[in-house]
């Protein structure tokens, strides 16, 4: 998870007793509040993470018809080491200067200076092992690679508290402003230097760049400077909770870029690139998503985590919505995935389909894993979504180390078994503490599910008797959409009337004169 904001809608919500006022907020009232407050914040939120990713694919499409399979696939060996560096920068500690409230001076600067030793600390460590990671991948380029790429990890260390605090004041537009200018920035260098003949270097300086602009332009809209003490006890309260989640992260993580490893140690660099295309093509959405239903979901879910009816609501309104719009891209994107790579990547990348196909039905449930993993953890139980991650990711790390002598594919159908095996795992809790477990889920989504149904009928029935062109891959797509949205307004789909009230709330709460117009 990335560092969440908790949103200020308690003082509004609160029930206000009658003898101090006779204008206590009706329990519905309150809840259409919270909703109005919650699908305002992931408007602006979904602006700053889709600009962000937006320049991102944009920058890839042009770099994937620049460069070679055997590009990407030495990054992404790369990938394997920073991703753990980044978790041990941040050690959880960015969401919880978020989940408890009231912080002070010497938390930040406690949580800096920690960040930005484990950042040097682990950017040294990368140096250092840039030798032993090549002679690991049978790759002795890597050496000079790993020792630029490695700078990644300091330059992000700086922005750990600046971005938490933005984040917690929901100022999504400065840091769409940040991200904006670091990628479009860094993906122009990127591609400048690809035309010019650098090869994987034009990936590894684009990394850096935009790091180090992102961390510059974030210390400048936060405004914030370490002038608390580094306190020990603000270290042991923070890592009380952070701790586990760091824990649960390095689990995650793990098993993530374990399918990287793998691969790039049992092949080569280019099938490596191949998985690694498609694996970045599903994690677009699905990164995009995951921040946005986190990011907003646990301050929504921690200012009614007292109060578990009302939990259970929030959560099966967040599940409808998100579980709408999200589970027929995904279906389509499975659907598509051959012709969509062609038109996009170009046809060498072919060999990336069957992959992407596996990996976009994996994804599909998404919203399932982060919103019942975001109520776990507003309610301040790090250590339950500890005891998960020790549960399903052994698993799911062993159904990938047994499929990976196979090839990419069979790493790829590891992972849509794992997923569908967690779905169970994440919803535990959610039976147990809120009585809404994993069957009243699913049983909440039949309209959307019927609805997939029908549209990916509709879809593949063009794209299965029509010639592979660009006219017959956007026409499957628009058919789709078609059924898909007709079929929501003609059998008025639960899921889309909701998603046109809260739209129309947080639309409403920006009017002239509305109370509500402070974010």
């Amino acid at each position: 998870m990335t560092a969440l904001e908790i949103l200020k809608v308690n003082s509004s919500c609160e029930p206000i007793p009658i003898h101090v006022s006779q204008r206590a907020l009706p329990q519905r009232e309150c809840m259409q509040s919270i909703a109005a407050k919650a699908t305002h914040a992931t408007m602006w939120s979904a602006l700053e993470i889709l600009a962000r990713y937006g320049v991102q694919i944009a920058v890839t499409i042009v770099l994937a018809r620049l460069l070679t399979p055997t590009d990407f696939g030495l990054i992404a060996m790369l990938i394997v080491f920073t991703s753990v560096g980044v978790l041990l920068v941040d050690s959880g500690f960015g969401t919880a200067l978020i989940q408890r409230q009231g912080i002070t001076a010497d938390d930040e600067t406690t949580v800096f200076a920690y960040s930005m030793t484990i950042g040097a600390a682990a950017g040294f460590a990368l140096w250092f092992a840039a030798p032993h990671i090549a002679a690991f991948y049978h790759q002795p380029q890597l050496v000079p690679l790993t020792r630029l790429v490695a700078w990644v990890l300091p330059l992000g260390a700086l922005a750990a508290v600046p971005d938490a605090l933005l984040t917690k004041r929901l100022d999504f537009a400065a840091r769409a402003h940040a991200e904006i200018v670091a990628s479009g920035i860094s993906g122009f260098v990127a591609v400048a230097l690809a035309l010019n003949g650098f090869g994987v270097w034009s990936i590894a300086w684009q990394s850096v760049i935009a790091i180090g602009l992102r961390a510059t332009l974030l210390w400048l809209y936060a405004r914030w400077k370490p002038v608390g003490r580094v306190n020990h006890a603000s270290f042991r309260r923070l890592f009380g909770f952070g701790g586990f989640m760091l824990l649960a992260q390095l689990l995650d993580t793990v098993y993530v870029r374990a399918q990287a490893l793998l691969l790039g140690r049992l092949f080569d660099a280019a099938t490596l690139g191949y998985y690694t295309l498609a694996q970045n093509a599903q994690q677009a959405p699905v990164g995009f998503v995951g921040t946005v239903l986190s990011r907003v979901g646990l301050p929504v879910f921690s200012e009614l985590s007292g109060e578990p009816v009302r939990l259970r609501q929030a959560l099966r309104l967040s599940l409808r919505v998100s579980l709408f719009l999200f589970l027929p891209c995904m279906i389509g994107l499975a659907l598509a995935a051959k012709p969509l790579i062609a038109l996009v990547y170009g046809a060498r990348w072919l060999s990336a389909a069957p992959v992407l196909t596996l990996l976009a039905l994996a994804a599909a449930p998404w919203p399932l894993h982060v919103l019942n993993l975001a109520a776990l953890t507003a309610c301040g139980r790090s250590d339950l979504l500890l005891r998960l991650e020790l549960f399903k990711k052994p698993v799911s790390i062993a159904l990938v180390l047994v499929a990976a002598p196979f090839g990419p594919i069979a790493v790829a159908a590891a992972v849509l078994l794992g997923s569908m095996l967690s779905i169970a795992v994440n919803t535990y809790y959610s039976q147990r503490m809120l009585s809404y477990g994993v069957l009243e889920q699913i049983v909440d989504q039949k309209h959307t599910l019927l609805l997939c149904l029908a549209s990916a009928v509709a879809g593949w029935g063009i794209l299965h008797w029509s010639a592979p062109t660009i006219v017959a891959t956007l026409t499957s797509i628009l058919a789709a959409a078609v059924v898909y949205l007709g079929g929501a307004a003609i059998f008025r789909n639960p899921a889309a009337t909701e998603l046109t009230h809260l739209s129309r709330s947080a639309l409403a709460s920006r009017l002239p004169g509305n109370k509500d117009t402070q974010p």
